[in-house]
C-alpha cells in the first residue's frame, strides 16, 4: 500500500502538479556571540546502495496544515500522568499528499519501520554491563597496552596523539554475555563534555556479525550538563516521525561497570545510534555515500581552502580538512568542494546553488525543527552533512540535542552583559554564524515559509499530546535514576517538572517564531579608520529576515558601560543600506585616549524592543561586553 502510494505521488510530480527539485549535473572565522565565553561564563545548558526511490517515504503530512490545536492543560509536573500504552511508543498517521512540502525526486526516502525494531518501540531503561579486562604496562602512545579505566576517565583531550581505548566485556538485557573473556573495547566519548566530572563513552564491539541491535557501537552520553537527561532522545523521538530529516535511533541505558571489584552503578546514559554506512545501510540510505561531522564548519570562504582535494578527490591536507569537517564515510570529496565553490561563486544566486547542490524540503525541515526544538547551537557544529554516491545534493542530518528543547524565551530590554548575550543568539541571530544559514535566510519572503513550516510541523507530527505523552513516558523511566546515586549526586538541580516542562516547549517557539523573530540578524562593526580630521566608523549591516526597516544608533564613548557620563558622541537614526554603512565623526571630538564604540540595529516595527547590537565582543580583564570594540585615539 505505501509503495502504491509512493508511485502515485510520483506520477502526479513527473505529470507536472509540482515543482521537481531534480538533480541536475553540473577572510578569516568570525568570532560570533555565540562562541565560548572564557570570562565568568555563564552556566552550561540546563544542568557509513543509492537511496530505493519507489520505496516508501518517511510520513507525510496532509495536504493543507489543520487548524491551530488549543493548547493542552500543562501537565502536573509534581504528578506524571500514566501513558497511554507505556510499553510502546508508535509513529503517526502517514499521509502522503505532502502538504506545504512539494515531492521531489531528490527527497530522502528512509526506511522508517526501523524506528520500532531492535527493541526501539518501547519507551524504557536497559541495564548494559561492562567488564573491563586490563593488564599490568603503561598506557602511552607508543605502548598503550597497560590502559586501565582510570586512563580512559582521564582522556579529557580528544584530539590528542593518544586516544585510551581498552579491552572489555559487554553484555546487556538484550545482549546476552557469551562466556568470553573480551568482545569490545571502551574509550571515552565528547567533546566539551569530557572536562565534566561524569564521563561518556563508546563501546565498539569485536564481531562485525553478532551485534546488539543490529549496531556495532554503543554510543552512552551522559548528558551531565543537561538536569533532566532526556531532552537528547525526546528530540530524537520527535524527529523520527517528521518527513525529509532522517533521525537517530536511541535507549536510555543504566551502565554498571565492573572494574575488578564487582559492578558499580555508573547511573543513565541515553544510547544515539553511530552515523557511519551502516547507519546509511539501516535507513534505506546510500552506504556508499559521503558522510561528514561538522566539527567547526560554517560554509565561509575559509572553510573552502580547508576542504581543498586534488584531482582524485583526496584532501590536500586531511588536518586542515578534519578540523573542519570531520570524514566519517567516503573517499572522493570533490563534490563537496564543487559545492562550496559554487557557494561562493560571486556570479552565482545563491536559490540556483540551493536548488542544484541542497535538497529544498530537508533544508527547511531542518530550519524548521531547530526552530521548534530550540536547537541554537547547530552554526558551526551538532549537524552532519549527506551526500548520496549517486548525487550531488547535500542534506542536513541533525545531531545532539541535549541542550536544546528549551523556550525562545524574549531578551530582556536593556544593555547589561547576560541579555546581551541573549539577544545577540536569539532567533534568527543565531544562524548569522554560518554562510550557508544566512543566505537561506535572505530569501525573499523565507520567514513567511518558515512559519507556515513551524505550524504545519507542530500541527501535524510535533503536537501537544505527542510531546507530552513521549515526555511523560521518558521522565517516567529515567526519574528512578535521577533521584539515586550517581547521578543524584552530580545532578542537584534536577526537577521532575523540569523534564516534563519539555513537552510545553515546542507549542511555546511556535508562537515565538510568530511573534518574537523580528530581532534583526546582528550587524558587524569594523574597526574605526582615522582619515585626516574625520574618524570614520562603518559597518556591515543587520538583515532583518522578517522584511522590516532598519536604522541604527552609533554611541562612543570613554568607558565600555556607556553610561550617561561616559558617552561623547551619540548618532541616532542612520540609514539602512544593502552595501557597508559608514558614518564620519569629527575628530575634535574624541581628543586623545581610548574609546569604545556601540552599535545598535532598531526594526521599524517596536525599535525600542526588538534591537539587536554588532555582532562584535570586547573582553576587559574582568568582564565581557556585547556589541562593543574598543580603539584609540591619538
Amino acid at each position: 500500500m505505501k509503495r502504491l502510494i509512493f508511485i502515485l505521488a510520483l506520477a502526479m510530480l513527473m505529470a507536472g502538479c509540482s515543482t521537481s527539485d531534480s538533480d541536475t549535473t553540473s577572510g578569516e572565522k568570525s568570532a560570533g556571540a555565540n562562541d565560548s565565553d572564557p570570562i565568568n561564563p555563564v552556566e552550561p545548558a540546563d544542568l557509513d546502495e543509492p537511496a530505493d526511490l519507489v520505496e516508501p517515504a518517511k510520513p507525510q503530512g496532509p495536504a493543507e496544515p489543520t487548524a491551530p490545536q488549543e493548547p493542552t492543560e500543562p501537565t502536573n509536573p509534581e504528578q506524571p500522568t500514566e501513558p497511554t500504552d507505556p510499553e510502546q511508543r508508535v509513529l503517526l498517521p502517514v499521509d502522503t499528499t505532502g502538504g506545504i512540502f512539494v515531492p521531489s525526486a531528490s527527497d530522502l526516502v528512509e526506511n522508517t519501520d526501523l524506528y520500532l525494531e531492535d527493541g526501539y518501540a518501547t519507551p524504557n531503561v536497559i541495564r548494559v554491563d561492562v567488564r573491563t579486562v586490563t593488564t599490568p604496562g603503561n598506557c602511552t602512545v607508543d605502548d598503550d597496552s597497560g590502559c586501565t579505566l582510570d586512563d580512559v576517565e582521564a582522556d579529557v583531550i580528544d584530539n590528542d596523539e593518544l586516544t585510551v581505548d581498552i579491552e572489555v566485556h559487554v553484555s546487556a538485557d538484550d545482549f546476552a554475555d557469551d562466556g568470553s573473556i573480551s568482545n569490545a573495547s571502551m574509550r571515552q566519548r565528547g567533546g566539551g563534555a569530557r572536562f565534566a566530572d561524569q564521563k561518556s563513552f563508546r563501546i565498539k564491539l569485536d564481531s562485525k556479525n553478532d551485534l546488539w541491535r543490529n549496531e556495532r557501537f554503543l554510543q552512552l552520553n551522559k548528558h551531565p550538563f543537561e538536569s533532566s537527561r532526556i531532552r537528547n532522545k525526546v528530540a530524537f523521538d520527535v524527529m523520527s516521525q517528521i518527513p525529509h530529516l532522517p533521525s537517530m535511533r536511541t535507549q536510555l541505558v543504566n551502565l554498571w561497570v565492573d572494574d575488578g571489584a564487582g559492578p558499580v552503578d555508573y547511573g543513565l546514559f541515553t544510547h544515539v545510534e553511530r552515523p557511519n554506512d551502516d547507519y546509511l545501510e539501516r535507513h534505506g540510505l546510500d552506504k556508499d555515500g559521503n558522510l561528514y561531522q561538522a566539527e567547526d564548519f560554517r560554509f565561509d570562504a575559509d572553510d573552502l581552502e580547508d576542504i581543498a582535494v586534488d584531482e582524485d578527490g583526496d584532501p590536500l591536507s586531511d588536518v586542515r580538512f578534519e578540523s573542519v569537517l570531520d570524514i566519517k564515510e567516503g573517499k572522493d570529496h570533490r563534490g563537496l568542494f564543487n559545492m562550496m565553490s559554487a557557494l561562493h561563486d560571486p556570479d552565482r544566486e545563491f536559490e540556483s546553488v540551493l536548488e542544484q547542490y541542497f535538497n529544498l524540503n530537508n533544508v527547511k525541515t531542518w530550519m524548521a525543527v531547530n526552530i521548534l526544538l530550540q536547537q541554537a547551537d547547530a552554526t558551526r557544529h551538532n549537524y552532519y552533512l549527506y551526500q548520496p554516491s549517486d548525487s550531488e545534493k547535500f542534506y542536513f542530518l541533525p545531531w545532539d540535542y541535549d541542550a536544546a528543547l528549551k523556550d525562545w524565551d524574549e531578551p530582556e530590554n536593556n544593555y547589561e552583559r547576560e541579555p546581551l548575550r541573549v539577544r545577540t543568539t536569539f532567533g534568527y541571530s543565531t544562524s548569522s554564524e554560518n554562510f550557508f544559514t544566512t543566505r537561506y535566510l535572505q530569501q525573499s519572503g523565507i520567514h513567511d515559509e518558515l512559519v507556515e513550516a513551524t505550524a504545519y510541523i507542530r500541527e501535524n507530527y510535533m503536537t501537544d499530546s505527542f510531546m507530552t505523552e513521549t515526555t511523560n513516558n521518558l521522565t517516567m523511566a529515567a526519574s528512578p535514576f535521577q533521584q539515586r546515586a550517581p547521578d543524584s549526586t552530580y545532578n542537584q538541580f534536577y526537577r521532575e517538572s523540569s523534564s516534563l516542562a519539555v513537552a510545553e516547549n515546542p507549542r511555546i517557539n511556535e508562537q515565538a517564531h510568530r511573534e518574537l523573530f523580528h530581532i534583526p540578524t546582528p550587524p558587524y562593526l569594523h574597526e574605526p579608520e582615522r582619515n585626516g580630521d574625520q574618524w570614520r566608523f562603518s559597518w556591515a549591516p543587520a538583515f532583518s529576515v522578517t522584511s522590516q526597516e532598519l536604522s541604527y544608533d552609533l554611541e562612543i564613548a570613554n568607558n565600555p558601560d556607556f553610561s550617561a557620563s561616559s558617552t561623547v558622541v551619540n548618532i541616532d537614526n542612520i540609514a539602512d543600506s544593502d552595501d557597508v554603512i559608514a558614518v564620519d565623526v569629527d575628530a575634535l571630538s574624541l581628543p586623545t585616549g581610548t574609546y569604545y564604540a556601540r552599535l545598535t540595529a532598531r526594526p521599524n516595527n517596536e525599535p525600542g524592543r526588538f534591537w539587536q547590537v554588532a555582532n562584535n565582543i570586547f573582553d576587559s580583564e574582568t568582564d565581557r561586553y556585547f556589541g562593543v570594540i574598543t580603539f584609540d585615539a591619538p
